[in-house]
């Protein structure tokens, strides 16, 4: 459940374990703010054919890699991106 500020709203991440996706890093138990994704958002959202190849976790680390199935890949203006960072 989310917790409301003047601010926002701020949520606890959860993970995503079939999926690979990761919740809280480092330990971090706080609430966080995550704009429009919520708790458990995880890959791609809406744009066919498009994946994470490289989520920056591995070797290139702090690299992340986005490819298409086919053609190039087309980020339209007005797209989001959530961006977590582990210090």
């Amino acid at each position: 459940m989310g917790e409301g500020t003047y601010e926002g709203v701020l949520v606890h991440v959860r993970a995503q374990p079939e999926s690979g996706c990761r919740g809280e890093l480092d330990g971090n138990h706080d609430p966080q703010a995550l704009w429009v994704f919520s708790a458990d958002s995880c890959g791609v959202y809406g744009m066919s054919g498009i994946r994470i190849a490289h989520a920056g976790r591995t070797e290139r680390l702090g690299e992340i890699v986005i490819s298409a199935d086919s053609g190039d890949v087309n980020v339209r203006g007005g797209s989001g991106m959530l961006l977590r960072v582990a210090q």
